[in-house]
């Protein structure tokens, strides 16, 4: 959003004023430099977008507006020109609701969660939307530039006849222009991909600073926490009274938050993945995996030494282990996973299996989206942008396989 030459200026409409407040919050925490202009009606709404062309860059509402609702209020709107990119905020559970969206012609959604989690999207969905809305303006206007060339070239063959020889040549200069066309788009392609891979790293980067943040700084006060509260404990003697009773309940929950703000930064980023590498990581996991999940039986297959494994792809790998994984585990009903890691041709060659149930790799591929998390879209993009190769084998009832080849060039 910094790259931005001024403020954005956006249009929310929201009747609820909890969820305003909480909007304009999380666009200061994203650093989105933006105005925003409210209005909780679709009329309102209506009537700033008439009277004012190009005076929005975005427009996000919300689904339940009181008169008219968000779906009905775009489907009314979107015959206006130069209408600006729509992103719908809905309820959790309606998934209906945002296929039709989306068919209708909305750039984006974003589903609301009791815990306000998906406040932290926002400004990443808001960014992509505008991204995907200014490559298709683009295009838009270079089809109208073709068409006009095109257009303008007829007319000059249909005057020139006697004069072919001119005519080709102009043909020969308009080809050139077009190859460097084709040429400047490669470029234009390629910076793209550095940028996602740039964003990809900054995540991760921000992750681990999370991560050692909630490790040394709230898990270490909580321990100093825990430990005064033991030293008191010790000093009131062996008398059952009330406030000893209490002071072991309060030092059970301070060590079971402890727990879980350990469990939180294992998750945003183990620190062992950089102080020991991947393959400790992958052992690391799977016991921890399987501790959490009796049930699984997991099989590792690790043909390849921790040095042959470019330091650009071990998050890659360990992000796609931790996805595939957690799937079979949440949705599969597999009882065993195996994994195999191994090098081929100057190539890292990963896959995990397991026996549940299957799916549709393709109706899964079209639901996900690389900001509902590390998704099935998220494993294939981020492979993608390291040059390498995706694939996912499933049929229902006959288990799932994520295959992934990533080149260590």
């Amino acid at each position: 959003m910094k790259a931005n030459a001024k403020p954005l200026n956006i249009l929310l409409i929201e009747d609820n004023e909890h969820d305003r407040v909480a909007f304009q919050r999380a666009m200061k925490i994203g650093d989105v430099d933006c105005r925003i202009a409210f209005c909780e009606r679709a009329e309102e709404a209506a009537d700033l977008l008439k009277n004012a062309d190009d005076a929005y860059d975005l427009v996000v509402l919300d689904f339940d507006l009181p008169g008219m609702n968000g779906l009905d209020f775009f489907k009314k709107m979107k015959r206006k020109k130069n209408l600006p990119p729509f992103v719908m905020l809905t309820g959790a559970g309606s998934e209906k609701l945002v296929v039709q969206a989306l068919q209708t012609g909305m750039y984006d959604y974003v589903v609301k969660d009791a815990q306000m989690g998906y406040l932290n999207l926002l400004p990443v969905v808001l960014y992509t939307v505008l991204q995907r809305y200014g490559d298709d303006r683009a295009r838009r206007e270079a089809k109208i530039v073709l068409r006009k060339a095109k257009d303008e070239l007829e007319h000059k063959v249909r005057e020139r006849t006697a004069e072919l020889a001119m005519t080709i040549q102009a043909l020969e200069n308009e080809i050139e222009e077009r190859r460097g066309t084709e040429t400047a788009l490669r470029r234009s392609q390629e910076q793209l991909r550095k940028l996602s891979r740039t964003i990809l790293d900054s995540q991760e980067n921000e992750r681990k600073l999370i991560a050692q943040e909630i490790h040394d700084s709230i898990s270490g006060s909580l321990a100093a926490i825990k430990f005064a509260l033991e030293e008191k404990l010790d000093t009131m003697g062996q008398n059952p009274v009330p406030q000893v009773i209490s002071l072991e309940k309060i030092i059970s929950q301070v060590d079971e938050t402890i727990k879980e703000s350990r469990r939180i930064s294992v998750h945003l980023r183990p620190s062992l993945l950089d102080d020991l590498g991947l393959l400790s990581t992958i052992s690391w996991y799977c016991r921890e995996f399987e501790q959490m999940h009796p049930a699984l039986q997991i099989e590792q297959q690790v043909d390849v030494a921790e040095d042959e494994i470019p330091e650009m792809l071990k998050v890659v790998i360990y992000r796609v282990l931790q996805e595939a994984m957690n799937n079979a585990a949440k949705h599969s009903d597999a009882t065993r996973i195996s994994l195999k890691l191994d090098k081929q041709n100057n190539r890292i060659e990963f896959s995990v299996e397991d026996d549940g149930c299957g799916f549709d790799p393709e109706e899964k591929l079209l639901q996900s989206t690389v900001f509902t998390g590390f998704g099935l879209a998220s494993m294939r993009d981020r492979t993608i942008l390291c040059g390498g190769r995706f694939e996912i084998v499933s049929e229902k009832g006959k288990g799932t396989g994520v295959q992934v080849s990533l080149p260590c060039d």
